[in-house]
């Protein structure tokens, strides 16, 4: 990555921290979320996360005082465990997890799983439920396959050392034109975040890319505060878009190590 790049990005994180810790979407005060997002990109460029202490606190005192709703969870005990805090919920919440992680979409699905993974419970069962949820096209989705919902329940079965009963491949190539993804085979235009997701399937299956076309895709999104979109057309920076900006870049960089083959 080019350094006045870098910079530019690590200037727009760090001008979404709060002062007490924790980092905001825009402004304010500051949320898991966007802190979970902040931090992972300080990590995929190497650096030390701004104002690590300071958030680590904060995200400790949210998790002992906040709500127990999955996506909330899954942010907050992601870092917290990572950084050797306090990141145990109580065993209560523990079994509500375990029994509802059927009556969501599969993003929500995945964080349930994540946190309970986190907590050293493998619930076997998610694989398999997940598994019977394959649509006849290959993708995923309650309501009919989409691109997110495939990749989320691509990695739940990765973390289970698990495969889907068909070949994802096809509905994957449905949903590319042009080397980008779309939401669905019908959809356009692509975004980051559909971007990311064929990207994450991709190297999950060991899939070619068309490496020019996501790269100069990815760096169209900047924004002049350094952060990045979420489509071609207007948009404002947002540190979630930043991430998976970040993650399609240095997983590019990478592709000659053999994570993303061109």
């Amino acid at each position: 990555m080019d350094p006045g790049m870098e910079q530019e990005i690590l200037g727009f994180i760090k001008g979404r921290s709060h002062e007490n810790g924790g980092y905001t979407l825009y402004e304010g005060l500051p949320d898991s979320k966007n802190t979970y997002y902040a931090i992972k990109s300080f990590q995929l460029l190497g650096r030390r996360p701004w104002n690590l202490e300071k958030t680590l606190n904060w995200l400790e005192d949210v998790h002992r005082r906040g709500s127990f709703a999955a996506q909330g969870l899954f942010y907050r005990c992601s870092i917290l465990k990572e950084y050797n805090r306090d990141y145990k919920i109580p065993r209560k919440f523990i079994k509500r997890l375990k029994e509802t992680y059927k009556r969501s979409n599969l993003e929500i699905t995945y964080y349930i799983d994540s946190v309970l993974r986190t907590h050293n419970i493998i619930l076997d069962e998610i694989a398999d439920w997940i598994i019977s949820q394959q649509n006849p096209d290959g993708g995923f989705g309650r309501y009919g396959s989409d691109i997110i919902n495939t990749q989320y329940a691509l990695e739940i079965l990765k973390a289970h050392k698990c495969k889907p009963k068909k070949s994802i491949k096809d509905y994957l190539k449905d949903c590319e034109n042009n080397g980008l993804w779309s939401f669905t085979p019908l959809s356009y235009p692509p975004y980051i975040e559909t971007v990311y997701a064929g990207l994450r399937i991709s190297q999950i299956l060991n899939l070619n890319i068309n490496k020019e076309k996501i790269l100069e895709f990815v760096l169209s999104l900047q924004n002049n505060d350094g952060g990045f979109k979420r489509s071609t057309y207007i948009g404002i920076s947002e540190l979630e878009y930043t991430y998976k900006a970040l993650y399609i870049i240095k997983s590019l960089d990478s592709s000659i190590d053999g994570e993303c083959r061109q």
